[in-house]
């Protein structure tokens, strides 16, 4: 049930509604995505969605809660399958819930049309069907753990899988007579079973004695994602022998992963399969097993098969939940009007202020500070000064800056930056589920529901929304609220979460993507094939005049300086560069100073190493107009806007050859060289290179930069405004 809440979040914000889960017991480490069902407030206009499986004390609470009510039905195992355990009285005081709450309710949801009917029987009157869903983009082979699919390669043929806990309605004890049977024709067979289990149960105690008595039978327990993807697509059969499903997720994720699904045809199974596999009526286990043996050898029959099980994980698609639910709620969408005059824009960013380091931020805040000559503009942002933690630093509410109208909403919950990196590391390795990225999308914040309540309220108030940067959760989670008027800027760079399924809202629902540079379209388009229209559009810049003496003499600098302006992090690449300059002065009595403009986390000391702090904007092209070279350390960049700022003045740059974006703007504009950042020699030699020819490559830069202009970026952003505009 909590997966199907987390993904049926994602779908209520492609229906315009914020939301929040809760759940009587949160661990501590997922408090970010699931709150404690004590702290649920709803207002009068509220709808709380209850899902239910078993007896709750949350049955009890919704009844009573002043708030619209609905129930999700998920069905409740029958009690005599648990008959003298301690589940069998929840299981029956469940039933007596789902009744009790039919006269409490405004509506109620099946998770298929089997629920549905129980739904009615017990007394629920506007019942609506709404199926779960499986996402095929996150079963396919890359997905898979190699690891897993080379250890099994060569393993017993034909093997089955099947998914499930082990638990009593599950029937293992049918897969392993199935299996008895199997190895009677095919002695090499083997059992996979995926799910967890309880190794000191008596139950399964008895079950493992029995697998190890047969041979060739594998309680792989609970893995990871990658790991369950691995273990489908090793399968020559996909087994279900369960005699109670309220619906069956596995069976379609099997399907998803072209693995042949044969299942008892139990409860909402048959129903689920919609046509598709093998379901049998009878548990005749030789004719079963003669059955599995058949379709793993039958090359036509199993392709027979997984051509219409596609079709099948096809209906049960996003697109389709989405309908039906938009059914249950009664939505009725039609085109908002647009507004006369001047066109109303919301630019949507994680934080924003003159103060603030960091490119998306700056970017954003002169992008609207220049739209607000055209529209009127307000932006809709958080109280976080420090993009780390997301400490609400500044007031809420309402503020002036110039022409903009800033409206700023608290974070939630601040962010431990060292439990954050963990999470990061254990997650990027290997492709994750829905819920796993959900998660580190709520760690990575910065967490602030009244900033998405503020976009969904607000949808009819602006032509258009504008969100800077893919990476955060303003952006994930706000773009489906008003996916029709959204525009994005993504400042995508190639980094793990990009990978992640969880980016399709940003990347395929907006109207349009407004790229800064063709390197990071093309990086989009890589990895996301059903990708939304997109342009570059980039950005313009205004030099102003530097006095290099100026900056000289502030910080006490004697001779050429290479310059680093930007934040002092090690993700930005600085204390590898600081290595290499440390190893150019030992090496090189006459090796220039290397100047660090900026703060943060890192502040790399060393001879001939100068940190200056956070500079004003005149200083910045004070310390421009007299720097040898600027140097561009990170790998990450969606646009370098030092780079053409360094153009402009006729600086030369020396940029980090993995940073395609950087290597782009160079190659485009031969303003300077690329350099291999773990490299002494490689960056000996740009160094010396650009000094040598500083001129030519200063001229060079000089030219292409003359040709970013902001009068054609901001014509852009105008053209989709009024595109938006006029469809509405």
């Amino acid at each position: 049930m909590g997966q199907c809440a987390v993904a049926w979040q994602r779908v209520l914000r492609h229906l315009g509604f914020t939301g929040e889960l809760y759940a009587d017991d949160v661990a501590p480490q997922w408090r970010s995505l699931v709150r404690p069902a004590s702290e649920l407030r709803p207002a009068a206009d509220d709808l709380v969605l209850y899902h239910h499986g078993i007896a709750s004390p949350l049955a009890g609470r919704l009844m009573h809660l002043p708030c619209r009510r609905a129930v999700v039905f998920h069905n409740v195992t029958p009690a005599h399958f648990y008959a003298g355990t301690r589940l069998a009285e929840p299981l029956i005081a469940g039933r007596a819930q789902l009744a009790a709450l039919a006269e409490f309710v405004e509506f109620s949801i099946g998770v298929s049309e089997f629920n549905a009917r129980e739904l009615r029987e017990a007394g629920h009157t506007n019942v609506h069907v709404v199926p779960l869903f499986v996402e095929p983009d996150r079963f396919t082979a890359p997905v898979a753990d190699q690891s897993w699919l080379s250890r099994f390669r060569d393993a017993g043929r034909p093997r089955v899988v099947s998914v499930s806990r082990v638990v009593p309605h599950k029937r293992m004890e049918d897969l392993l007579t199935l299996h008895s049977e199997l190895k009677r024709i095919a002695p090499r067979a083997e059992l996979w079973i995926v799910g967890g289990f309880a190794p000191g149960n008596a139950a399964f105690k008895k079950l493992a004695a029995r697998a190890r008595e047969l041979g060739g039978v594998t309680f792989l327990g609970r893995v990871s994602h990658a790991q369950l993807v691995a273990a489908y697509r090793s399968a020559d059969v996909f087994m279900s022998m369960s005699e109670h499903e309220g619906f069956g997720v596995p069976l379609i994720e099997a399907m998803a992963c072209d693995v042949p699904v044969l299942a008892y045809g139990a409860a909402a199974v048959p129903e689920t399969m919609g046509g598709a596999g093998i379901v049998f009526d009878e548990k005749n286990f030789a004719a079963l097993a003669e059955l599995v043996q058949l379709v793993s050898n039958d090359l036509a029959l199993r392709a027979s098969l997984v051509e219409g099980q596609r079709r099948r994980v096809a209906e049960l698609s996003f697109q389709n939940t989405l309908t039906r639910f938009k059914d249950a709620l009664a939505v009725r969408s039609g085109p908002s009007r647009a507004s006369k005059g001047k066109p109303k824009l919301a630019v949507v960013v994680q934080r924003f202020g003159d103060t603030l380091t960091g490119g998306a931020e700056a970017h954003a805040r002169e992008v609207a500070l220049r739209l607000s000559d055209h529209a009127h503009v307000e932006v809709l942002t958080t109280c976080a000064r420090d993009h780390l933690t997301w400490k609400n630093d500044l007031e809420p509410g309402a503020e002036r800056d110039g022409p903009l109208t800033v409206h700023r909403f608290p974070v939630r919950r601040a962010r431990s930056m060292r439990p954050f990196n963990r999470l990061s590391d254990s997650l990027f390795t290997t492709p994750q589920d829905f819920v796993a990225e959900t998660h580190w999308l709520a760690e990575q914040g910065p967490d602030s529901p009244e900033l998405l309540k503020a976009i969904a309220a607000r949808r009819d108030d602006f032509d258009a929304f504008l969100f800077f940067t893919y990476l955060y959760a303003p952006t994930v989670w706000g773009v489906p609220l008003v996916a029709d008027k959204a525009l994005v800027v993504p400042t995508a760079h190639d980094e793990p979460p990009l990978r992640f399924g969880a980016m399709n809202d940003v990347f395929e629902v907006p109207r349009v993507l407004l790229c800064n540079t063709p390197e990071e379209m093309q990086l989009i388009e890589a990895h996301f094939p059903k990708v939304t229209r997109r342009r570059v559009v980039g950005v313009g810049i205004e030099p102003k005049k530097g006095k290099p003496e100026r900056f000289r003499e502030q910080f006490g600098i004697d001779g050429p300086y290479l310059l680093y302006l930007g934040r002092m992090e090690a993700g930005k690449g600085v204390l590898e560069l600081a290595k290499r300059h440390q190893a150019l002065v030992d090496d090189f009595h006459d090796a220039p100073t290397l100047v660090l403009a900026g703060s943060g986390e890192v502040a790399p000391r060393g001879r001939r190493i100068i940190s200056t702090g956070r500079v004003d904007e005149q200083t910045k092209w004070d310390a421009l107009a007299g720097a040898l070279a600027v140097v561009v350390p990170s790998r990450y960049e969606s646009l370098s806007l030092l780079t053409l700022e360094a153009f402009a003045v006729g600086a030369p740059v020396l940029g980090n050859e993995a940073c395609a974006v950087v290597a782009g703007q160079l190659t485009r504009s031969g303003g300077g060289l690329t350099f291999d950042l773990s490299s002494d020699e490689s960056y000996r030699n740009g160094v010396q290179q650009l000094g040598a020819q500083r001129e030519l490559f200063g001229r060079q830069g000089r030219h292409y930069a003359a040709g970013v202009k902001w009068e054609r970026v901001i014509d852009a952003y105008l053209q989709e405004i009024e595109l938006i505009r006029r469809d509405t």
